[in-house]
């Protein structure tokens, strides 16, 4: 039997620069690279919180070509100038940048990767001290209004109450059926570990039994603990966990209805103001309620508690206010 012809070659170019396609060929990374993969698996962090490292130092290796070791302070400070010049971050977001650097070098150094930190002397931007967002009890009255017109104002009423507990829009979504229990809400899922227990009012328990009452009556049986705890009724998502962007779709949508700037951290603003102000009740007791965990991000409520204490002083003391 005569041989088979050989089929004709046929050349596929690919580029390796594309991070799919290296992976594929199993390009292997810089040491630089390496060295960023090192450190992050060296801690112990949130898929979130990874993904921000990851794209604060891959933004420092592309401005520069310099290894790790050769890294100057002049060149940080330059860095730094290019985030706030030709990038044109915010403060905030450079000062990020730049403790992910200092946290990155510290570890270089304790590692003996390197032997000088050159971000030690690098100073962040200064941020103005952030106020308190919370609204005022007419305006979340009106937002209550404007949800009693809406087609499924059950759930957003139920969202937004909860949300007045000083829950995070991703909290909120990550809740289940089981985790509303005893009077509180169990946070699983948190930003920074912040997991906890947050008691509700005696308003906030109606609104929410009311709510899953009224869900088990659409779907015609018991709700399971694993249960989504809000679901979309949207065309596409129908019954599935209502996400992060679902969440701000509503508080949009009541923006636009209300007139009020309005987002879904409002609500924690509005939560953690109340208990200081309204509550009095000590800072690291609220601390624990909000699931804050530095002092410095909760100083804005305490901050507001000091000036409503200042103007009542003041007016006491003018003789415009009895004691």
């Amino acid at each position: 039997m005569p041989p088979r012809p050989l089929p004709t070659p046929v050349v596929v170019l690919v580029n390796p620069a594309i991070p799919q396609v290296a992976e594929a060929l199993g390009k292997p990374l810089s040491l630089r690279e390496l060295r960023v993969q090192e450190f992050l698996q060296a801690r112990s962090l949130q898929p979130k919180s990874r993904k921000a490292y990851q794209r604060d130092l891959d933004l420092f290796m592309t401005w520069t070509n310099t290894a790790w070791n050769q890294v100057t302070r002049r060149q940080v400070a330059q860095f730094k100038q290019s985030l706030l010049n030709e990038r044109r971050l915010a403060p905030n977001s450079v000062n990020r940048t730049l403790q992910t650097l200092k946290s990155f070098f510290k570890w270089l150094v304790r590692s003996e990767y390197v032997s000088t930190d050159p971000t030690t002397e690098i100073q962040q931007e200064h941020v103005p001290e952030p106020q308190s967002q919370d609204l005022e009890a007419e305006e979340v009255e009106r937002i209550y209004l404007a949800i009693e017109q809406r087609r499924w104002h059950e759930r957003d009423r139920a969202l937004w109450t909860v949300l007045l507990h000083g829950l995070r829009a991703e909290e909120a979504s990550n809740l289940n059926v089981g985790d509303c229990v005893g009077g509180e809400l169990v946070i699983r899922q948190a930003k920074h570990d912040s997991t906890g227990e947050v008691p509700l009012t005696k308003e906030g328990q109606a609104d929410l039994e009311a709510y899953l009452q009224w869900r088990e009556a659409q779907v015609g049986q018991a709700l399971a603990p694993d249960q989504p705890f809000f679901v979309s009724y949207s065309p596409r998502n129908r019954g599935q966990r209502l996400g992060y962007s679902g969440i701000r779709q509503v508080m949009d949508q009541l923006a636009e209805a209300t007139g009020i700037d309005l987002h879904s951290h409002r609500g924690r603003h509005t939560f953690a103001t109340r208990l200081i102000v309204e509550y009095a009740m000590d800072p690291t007791l609220a601390m624990a309620l909000t699931r804050h965990r530095d002092p410095r991000s909760f100083r804005r409520y305490t901050n507001r508690k000091n000036k409503v204490a200042a103007k009542q002083a003041f007016l006491k003391a003018s003789g415009q206010l009895s004691v």
